[in-house]
């Protein structure tokens, strides 16, 4: 979070908040809670108001560094909506290489998101907007911003031609993908039906030839909405 804190002028203070002109900012960690909190008060005359909790991140022992990069960059994001700053861009993404399927044959992440910009190809110049602004592949927040948004849209467009091609990569991904492929796939499913009824009917209405797909989409969604981490990535 530092060189966004540094870009917009805060400062840290003695207690650990960070500072500029019309925002004071705190980012702690609750034991009782597991849990990173990020809130925010304004400021006035250069004291903080009363802080109000922005977001929360659950972070407990199986959390790893690459999770702690996540809830940095899922902090920012949320800071910059708070305040209404936009990304501004990096133009150098001349040298930015699209992701690419395992050559063993193997269906991993990067093989995911591959599928993906192919089938949505806009998405590849945001891909790489997004690794020449975080340096590497952030794949939730990544889909999150990204693919969940386009994804909602062709499950309610009502092409089932353009609904079964997409469901016939997700089958293919799910049957060839490793395990964090495979979650990601079911993840990414349910957050573009998260609250929305109709979109849920055509996933299940979509997937009725393939019960274990189905079964993994059924059982999870009612999970997803519990699993702050999953919600605060690919909810936007």
């Amino acid at each position: 979070m530092q060189p966004f804190f540094d870009e917009h002028g805060f400062r840290q203070k003695e207690d650990g908040s960070f500072q500029n002109d019309t925002k004071s900012v705190i980012v702690k960690y609750e034991d009782d809670r597991q849990m990173y909190t990020l809130s925010v008060a304004d400021v006035e005359d250069g004291k903080p108001g009363e802080y109000s909790e922005l977001v929360a991140w659950l972070f407990d022992d199986s959390q790893n560094a690459k999770d702690a990069v996540a809830v940095g960059v899922d902090f920012v994001g949320s800071l910059r909506k708070h305040m209404g700053i936009k990304i501004k861009r990096s133009t150098n993404t001349s040298e930015v290489e699209l992701p690419s399927v395992s050559k063993n044959g193997s269906m991993n992440v990067n093989g995911l998101a591959k599928k993906m910009l192919d089938f949505f190809p806009p998405l590849k110049e945001e891909y790489k907007n997004h690794i020449a602004e975080y340096g590497n592949f952030l794949y939730l927040n990544f889909f999150g911003e990204f693919l969940v948004p386009q994804i909602k849209t062709v499950l309610n467009s009502g092409n089932k031609k353009q609904i079964k091609k997409l469901f016939d990569l997700f089958k293919d991904i799910y049957v060839q993908g490793d395990k964090d492929t495979v979650n990601t796939v079911v993840a990414v499913l349910c957050a573009a039906a998260y609250q929305d009824e109709k979109t849920v009917a055509v996933v299940r209405e979509t997937l009725a030839d393939d019960t274990h797909f189905l079964s993994s989409f059924t059982n999870f969604l009612p999970i997803f909405s519990k699993n702050k981490k999953l919600m605060a990535a690919l909810v936007k």
